[in-house]
């Protein structure tokens, strides 16, 4: 399933959700994406921050935990976490807590999908 992440208003989403119904009420193929949309393009920008896509890059490679992630991207823990719970809000990333011997359960990260599109259309 891919993931689509777009700047989209009300209107946009309400057209393309009828024409998905349609297409389903006609029993044509609609492929399975997960949506993310923002409203505004400046929603998107102060949400997607290079950081942000710099967790999901790392993630997307292999999955690892925060602490593997800060490691990784040279960044501290508790940044690199506040990160990974956004974008986890949002279901770009999924935690999933895995034993650690002798130290209890570590949380790992993993990509939501294995590829994104990013969709974005400046309307003048």
């Amino acid at each position: 399933m891919k993931t689509v992440i777009a700047v989209e208003d009300f209107e946009a989403m309400r057209k393309r959700s009828l024409e998905r119904a349609r297409r389903f009420d006609r029993q044509e193929h609609v492929e399975t994406e997960r949506r993310i949309s923002f409203e505004h393009p400046e929603d998107m920008a102060s949400f997607l921050t290079s950081r942000r896509i710099s967790v999901l890059r790392a993630a997307m490679e292999r999955p690892r935990s925060v602490s593997e992630l800060a490691q990784v991207l040279r960044r501290n823990r508790p940044a690199v976490s506040r990160d990974v719970r956004a974008l986890k809000q949002v279901g770009l990333v999924e935690l999933n807590k895995r034993t650690n011997p002798g130290h209890g359960q570590v949380q790992i990260v993993k990509a939501a999908a294995k590829s994104f599109e990013f969709r974005y259309q400046l309307n003048a």
